[in-house]
């Protein structure tokens, strides 16, 4: 998977190409995606590729291609040159939040409020009212047990017993339709081997 990242101060889209980043081993790659968008632009260094897009302000964000290394030494330059931070979108400050409480907090918020918006969608459905389920998504295929599930059962309709409703339908659904992947000893080395930065390999 790719991983998205972008400063927390503003860089200028035009600084990372004028040249001055080829003093840590770093230029621009040219391909046909960098060919055809001229939103977008590779910086690639010795140990990987990292793609640049130009933002609405001048500035830049970052995403590191699907299953290819960090590329650690265009990270490290660009903190060399701009002395400013990266953060990825797995950190809490990449979505504007100070602390893991507050991005939690807010992820629980959301979360809540696309559940009881799915649930008022999923009873519009079960009685026979325009609902917003769009076909061929998963939560049509949840509707779809659901369904089932209060034919067999109709007290399941009552707001009063929407736990169990929902918890019969997740687990119909992870029971019948979830993909679960496993990895190997290999896969795993192999995602590690991405994440490495390239002078801690082994040396052989």
């Amino acid at each position: 998977m790719s991983t998205n990242c972008r400063p927390l101060s503003k860089i200028p889209f035009v600084q990372l190409f004028d040249g001055r980043l080829e003093k840590y081993g770093v230029r621009e790659r040219i391909s046909a995606d960098t060919t055809k968008n001229k939103n977008r632009r590779d910086l690639v260094g010795r140990d990987g590729v990292l793609a640049v897009y130009r933002e609405e302000d001048g500035g830049c964000s970052f995403t590191r291609l699907c299953f290819t290394p960090v590329p650690w030494a265009v990270l490290d330059a660009l903190d060399k040159e701009f002395k400013i931070e990266i953060v990825t979108e797995h950190q809490p400050q990449y979505w504007g939040f100070d602390t893991e409480e507050e991005w939690e907090a807010f992820n629980k918020k959301t979360s809540k409020e696309h559940e009881d918006e799915f649930y008022a969608d999923l009873l519009n459905y079960l009685n026979g009212r325009p609902h917003k389920i769009s076909r061929g998504t998963v939560g049509m295929q949840r509707a779809k047990i659901a369904k089932k599930i209060v034919k067999r059962d109709p007290e399941l309709l009552q707001p009063k017993n929407r736990t169990a409703l929902m918890q019969a339908v997740i687990a119909i659904y992870e029971r019948d339709h979830a993909v679960i992947v496993r990895l190997t000893d290999q896969d795993i080395a192999s995602v590690k081997m991405m994440a490495a930065r390239t002078d801690d390999l082994p040396k052989a």
